[in-house]
């Protein structure tokens, strides 16, 4: 059995950001672009007339956003991540089966 080699955790899953429109303050016509401002990614959460959208393809879901939230309850969810492409066999007919 080999000894657990410190430092080699597995990797947590993959992960991405998700705002929740009945929560976000710019979906309630104020003026808040925290989460677009405090991104580390950029072009993770563009901002499209004044509503913030998660690029998925873009964002690390490292969490800054979900902790930088100002609103009463918090917009920001961060959820697994779909996979980045879709399987060879997705098609308009068989739609992944």
């Amino acid at each position: 059995m080999d000894p657990k080699v410190p430092g080699d955790a597995p990797e947590p899953p993959p992960q991405v950001a998700i705002i929740q429109g009945r929560q976000c303050l710019a979906y309630r016509s104020l003026s808040c672009s925290v989460c677009a401002e405090r991104c580390p990614e950029p072009g993770a959460i563009i901002r499209e007339r004044g509503i913030p959208r998660v690029d998925p393809m873009v964002c690390t879901g490292c969490g800054i956003c979900q902790e930088v939230c100002p609103a009463p309850q918090n917009a920001v969810l961060v959820m697994p991540a779909p996979p980045k492409t879709l399987p060879m066999n997705w098609g308009p007919t068989n739609h992944g089966i």
